[in-house]
């Protein structure tokens, strides 16, 4: 049994996971809770105390923290340091980072590459392994996020409310199809005050919205026009922001992808064909890339061996 190991986590704003690894490459343990985003959960705080305390079977050397909304530069983030600082103790070396920070990570097994993440959210995350981490977009739903799951739930949700101010017949059918996706009623008399009702009882409106990029996704997939014009207007989004990645760097760096906006055919066909090149498959998931960059603080000698192990431990995650 080994004597001491590395901690990686990522939290995001639907789960958060936890890791422990040996100095060989073997997960040791692992740990799943929900959200533990500051800016859309107010219990963030004791979901990641609990996930942390205990987690280890043997102490701990190092750890490297991925979470949602995590800025060294920003004010709020001195909480979340607080709390992971709170729990492992003075003995930790700890690492502060943002989740994107880590599945970029991840995705290039620690080389330089930029990622697209799309999920709720959205933001690219370029890295060069020659200057500072960049990074384009993910300025938050009210500023931007433009592409991700909200965007694209919005940007439905538009073409809803624009037919039943205008009753075009021409809107009646996308706006038909989303009505009964959230199980409103379709007759425009009774939808509009029932979408009203909708939007007021969500517990989490944004999270809602973003749900929706699913539907929009598969009525793409049945050939849907209205669908497949806003999932191509996403990944026009996507797309010009890699590009102002690579500009801003002076590289053409390989491109990969995260998150669920990406399970869309119909958003991968159209970044392929606006960048002019097919993506790399991502070698890791975020978790993958807060266990290298944990196992390099510790430092260990993270080789292909230890990618190896590593990634048959994750693989059964």
């Amino acid at each position: 049994m080994t004597d001491e190991a590395i901690l990686a986590v990522d939290g995001g704003g639907t789960r958060t996971r936890a890791v422990v690894v040996a100095p060989d490459g073997r997960v040791l343990a692992r740990c799943h809770a929900g959200g533990s985003n500051p800016y859309d959960k107010a219990d963030w705080a004791r979901t990641l105390t609990d996930l942390l305390r205990d987690i280890s079977p043997v102490p701990l050397r190092a750890a490297t923290i991925g979470l949602a909304g995590y800025s060294a530069l920003r004010p709020s983030s001195r909480l979340q340091e607080e709390v992971v600082r709170d729990v492992l103790g003075p003995d930790v070396t700890i690492m502060m980072c943002s989740d994107v920070e880590i599945a970029c990570i991840g995705a290039f097994a620690d080389g330089p590459g930029i990622l697209a993440l799309a999920g709720t959210g959205s933001v690219i995350w370029a890295e060069d392994r020659r200057h500072p981490p960049l990074r384009i977009g993910g300025w938050g739903f009210m500023l931007g996020d433009q592409g991700s799951g909200y965007w694209i739930g919005c940007a439905a949700l538009g073409k809803v409310v624009h037919f039943l101010d205008t009753r075009h017949p021409d809107g009646a059918a996308f706006a038909g199809l989303i009505l009964r996706a959230l199980d409103l009623p379709v007759d425009p008399e009774l939808a509009g005050e029932a979408l009203l009702e909708w939007q007021r009882i969500q517990d989490h409106p944004r999270s809602a919205i973003a749900a929706l990029a699913r539907e929009v996704s598969r009525l793409a997939d049945e050939g849907c026009a209205d669908a497949v014009e806003i999932l191509e207007r996403a990944a026009g989004f996507l797309a010009s922001q890699v590009q102002t990645a690579r500009a801003r760097l002076g590289q053409a760096l390989p491109w990969s992808h995260s998150g669920s906006v990406f399970l869309s055919h119909t958003v991968i066909e159209a970044v392929t064909r606006l960048l002019g090149e097919a993506p790399r498959a991502p070698q890791f998931s975020a978790i993958g890339g807060g266990a290298m960059r944990a196992a390099r603080l510790a430092g260990w000698k993270v080789d292909g061996a230890w990618l190896a192990q590593l990634r048959t431990g994750l693989s059964c995650d």
